[in-house]
């Protein structure tokens, strides 16, 4: 049985864990948040329920379409059926047809718990350095607590993060060391009624806003009036050290702008900043692995920014570490 740990919890790690599990590997996740999922991420609120997050995901990919429709089939995801479109100054000027859209039901990060499984997780543990011996790597966190011996390690965090981890590896280092990851800031809003608005998605042409949801559109998120407001990548990175109120009051002046309509009251404001959010030039999808090494990265940037680029690049990565060891 190979020992496997994985580092980062969100999708694209966590499919990792899934599929080596499946394969009989022993797999230890490493997670410095307080739970799984990343960016598939839903706030609950005494107000209502806010995914600040990935807003939702498609499936072109077989290997992906596959997954969805079983978590569709178990009611751990369910169809977005809103009205998407394209809006500039109050003014609809297309709707986005096109591919089916997906949310985890009843939450985002729904479709992560579902792969983490009962696979043993280490959370609010951040591993700062690896180093490899005779027996295998091991891992050492911030605290100062070592976990080993692993005969693979898995990195799936932004590049930023990751550098420091493969830092051993002249491959893997080379590959990543170049990947700019742009900020995004997520504002929510909760309102005492509704927008008067016909759609329930859109992506703004606006020099601050770049997306815009009613989050009470999708399953099981309740009845109340809540939205959510993200960023343009540049704007976001000319304001990635504001004050998120100071941000997050930008944001909504602009909301009432580009919506066209009148605003109900406010009932709850909040705004969060993913500081690695997406590239600003996603890698070719080239599979990182470090055979000699027993070393991988994985995670969306290597693709794209979407849900699916996680998931397909884990599945690349695990396509090129169980022939390793055997297994598969």
């Amino acid at each position: 049985m190979i020992r496997a740990a994985v580092i980062g919890a969100g999708l694209s790690g966590l499919r990792v864990v899934h599929r080596l599990a499946e394969a009989g590997a022993q797999v230890r996740v490493f997670e410095k948040a307080r739970g799984a999922g990343g960016r598939m991420s839903t706030r609950r609120t005494d107000f209502g329920a806010f995914d600040h997050g990935a807003q939702y995901f498609t499936a072109h990919d077989p290997r992906f379409r596959e997954q969805v429709d079983a978590w569709v089939t178990r009611g751990v995801a369910a169809r977005w059926p809103g009205r998407v479109v394209r809006l500039a100054d109050g003014k609809v000027l297309a709707e986005e047809h096109g591919s089916d859209r997906f949310v985890g039901a009843p939450k985002m990060n729904a479709v992560a718990r579902d792969l983490l499984g009962s696979v043993d997780a280490d959370f609010g543990v951040r591993i700062e350095t690896l180093q490899r011996g005779a027996g295998g790597w091991t891992l050492r966190c911030d605290a100062g607590f070592e976990f080993g011996e692993f005969d693979v390690v898995v990195v799936a965090v932004p590049p930023a993060q990751a550098l420091p981890l493969v830092a051993s590896s002249d491959t893997l280092r080379a590959a990543i060391a170049g990947v700019r990851m742009w900020p995004c800031h997520a504002t929510m809003l909760g309102f005492e009624s509704p927008v008067e608005v016909a759609f329930d998605g859109a992506l703004v042409e606006s020099e601050s806003i770049a997306w815009i949801a009613r989050n009470d559109s999708k399953a099981e998120r309740g009845k109340a009036t809540c939205w959510v407001v993200h960023s343009q990548a540049e704007w976001s990175e000319r304001h990635v050290e504001g004050e998120p109120a100071t941000v997050g009051a930008q944001l909504e002046a602009e909301f009432a702008r580009v919506v066209g309509v009148d605003l109900p009251p406010v009932g709850y404001r909040a705004t969060h900043r993913w500081l690695y959010a997406r590239p600003a030039e996603p890698l070719d999808g080239t599979t990182l692995f470090d055979a000699e090494a027993g070393l991988g990265v994985c995670g969306d940037w290597t693709r794209g920014d979407r849900v699916e680029d996680a998931f397909v690049s884990a599945e690349g990565l695990v396509d090129a570490i169980l022939p390793t060891f055997g297994l598969g």
